[in-house]
């Protein structure tokens, strides 16, 4: 293996979509250079882009549950279908992330779930933000919003009667522990900010059934169909509809039972005080550079801007395993952690025997500079420190080694500790809806969401409003069909993604949990942004027009017609 060496090139972004596709690239272009003996680069089209990437896994979730008059769920069977296309790539992986959150983050005693990854000749599908949680969140969110409406309780009530909390057993036999179970937490704070329940009440009671025309199916057969009379037309003061939906969800952080969970991060602590810092996970737009300064800094006492982060080279750091999972700051930030206080503890046992200090005594490293609790005259600058342990002969470079916590499972019946710890959000979506049209506008999602510590807060926010974005065009427009097995959208003026014109503000709250893993109990957010937004517009949309939508996206001929819109339906030539 000592023969190849990647060096990573700058990304703007990843989000699933350089997982097994870059190996495939990445082998041809060195097969090339073999074969050519010359540098082989490959550059791909957009439309090249789309069509050889995979996709996210279309569900087909079958969901059937029991509850009580009181709102509490006895049981609840589920089966879904995951169409996977013509190869395995990430479906064992992400089929089995679904099957610990296909419940929900709720109490449930007696659960039947079964998911299957099948091949079929449409697009192969793999990794994408969320893998494998946006599909059953979708469903979960759906139907605890129809249980209330059925027992006259408001989403939020139906939710804390159900969800867990600290000490609970998931339905996959785990005892929820060594972390705060945040989830009723982040709803109360989530409905609290957006004022849920009164606009809920409020929206319910302004909510309407379809006009007449959008019960017709449009079909090529029934040409009366496609004739407008009056009754069909909505009045100007009807035509939009204000709704208000939430959806709740927790995590499994990192990669849990799925393989090997372990990261290395590389520190050198220079002469002047300025250090060299490098990773095993990967830089791919995240900011996950930044947050590990941030981390090396805080341990050391200096600034952030005196990390200089080294260029991702696999010949310099241990393997680390895939940046992906929301791993990054949980994993690699407790290796960046680890190797930052392995040089600490060798500054501070030269600095016990230079000082003469007691075993009592505390040393402070804070503000680019070194000192002793309770002893004002004890204390030097950082820069000093570092030039009198060179001097020395302290070795202050290191590899800190971060192993997750084992866990276990059990593959024949489904049960197990999948993850070490968990995260937990709520999102509330305030949405109008265009009864005439169908068009969905996202006036404002209020996003609480725990991520255990939060390291960097300028990062946290943009992860917020990016994820909360993706997870909107999920919901709303994105779609790729298929004609003949080939994919029809192969461009951007066809797939349509959301810009930050196309949705309202985005409001992010963090509530910082405490737990016993990662760098102070920093933990994963880069995902759960995204997995609860398309969830929440459903419920939020439920709310408006008084109508249960059961498939995304929530385009224009979903809301109207309740069904999608394919160049085939009408069988004339200029439609094709």
């Amino acid at each position: 293996m000592t023969k190849v060496r990647i060096e990573q090139a700058e990304l703007g972004g990843s989000f699933g979509g350089k997982d097994d596709t870059m190996n495939i690239l990445a082998a041809r272009a060195a097969l090339g250079a073999l074969k050519t003996k010359r540098p082989v680069k490959i550059r791909y089209t957009r439309e090249d882009s789309v069509l050889e990437s995979y996709k996210r896994h279309p569900y087909i979730m079958n969901y059937k549950v029991g509850y009580k008059k009181d709102g509490k769920i006895q049981a609840m069977k589920i089966e879904i279908i995951a169409d996977g296309g013509a190869y395995a790539s990430m479906s064992p992986f992400v089929t089995w992330r679904t099957v610990v959150q296909a419940t929900g983050p709720y109490e449930i005693e007696n659960v039947q779930t079964d998911v299957r990854a099948v091949y079929t000749n449409n697009p192969y599908t793999g990794a994408m933000r969320g893998f494998g949680s946006p599909q059953p969140i979708f469903a979960q969110e759906s139907i605890m919003d129809e249980i209330a409406l059925r027992l006259d309780k408001t989403p939020d009530d139906i939710r804390r009667i159900n969800g867990v909390r600290l000490g609970s057993i998931t339905t996959t036999g785990q005892k929820l522990e060594n972390h705060d179970v945040n989830l009723i937490k982040v709803l109360d704070k989530a409905v609290e900010e957006s004022d849920f329940n009164k606009k809920w009440i409020e929206n319910q009671k302004n909510s309407v059934e379809l006009l007449e025309y959008q019960k017709k199916s449009f079909s090529g057969e029934q040409v009366d169909s496609l004739i407008l009379r009056d009754k069909d037309f909505a009045q100007p003061e009807n035509l939009i509809k204000k709704g208000i939906g939430l959806a709740l969800s927790f995590r499994g952080c990192s990669l849990g039972a799925e393989g090997i969970d372990a990261a290395a991060a590389y520190l050198s602590v220079q002469q002047d005080g300025s250090a060299y810092l490098l990773c095993g996970l990967a830089e791919n737009g995240q900011g996950l550079k930044t947050t590990f300064s941030i981390i090396a800094a805080e341990v050391l006492g200096i600034k952030a801007d005196d990390i200089h982060y080294l260029e991702m080279n696999t010949g310099l750091i241990p393997d680390s395993g895939p940046t992906v999972a929301s791993r990054s700051t949980l994993m690699g930030g407790g290796a960046v952690k680890a190797a930052a206080e392995i040089v600490r503890a060798r500054f501070e046992k030269m600095l016990i025997t230079e000082w003469s200090l007691d075993e009592g005594d505390e040393i402070q490293f804070s503000d680019n500079e070194v000192s002793v609790k309770g002893k004002p005259k004890q204390k030097m600058l950082f820069p000093e420190l570092c030039s009198l342990a060179f001097n020395k002969g302290v070795n202050l470079a290191t590899v800190g080694w971060y192993p997750g916590p084992k866990v276990n499972w059990d593959e024949e019946i489904g049960q197990g500790s999948a993850y070490f710890t968990y995260v937990y959000g709520c999102q509330v979506a305030e949405v109008s809806v265009n009864v005439g049209t169908g068009e969905v506008y996202v006036n404002r999602i209020t996003a609480v969401h725990d991520p255990g510590k939060v390291i960097n807060l300028l990062g946290a926010q943009g992860q917020v409003y990016g994820g909360v974005t993706q997870g909107a065009g999920y919901g709303l427009w994105e779609e790729l069909t298929t004609s003949h097995g080939f994919i029809r959208e192969l461009n951007f003026d066809q797939v349509l993604i959301p810009t930050s014109k196309d949705i309202g503000e985005i409001i992010p709250h963090f509530i910082e949990g405490e737990d016993d893993f990662g760098p102070w109990g920093g933990k994963s957010l880069g995902e759960p942004t995204l997995e609860l937004t398309a969830a929440a517009i459903a419920n939020a949309v439920r709310n408006a027009v008084g109508i249960r939508f059961f498939n995304l996206p929530l385009n224009l001929e979903e809301i109207v017609l309740k069904r999608k819109l394919r160049p085939w339906d009408l069988k004339r030539g200029s439609a094709l």
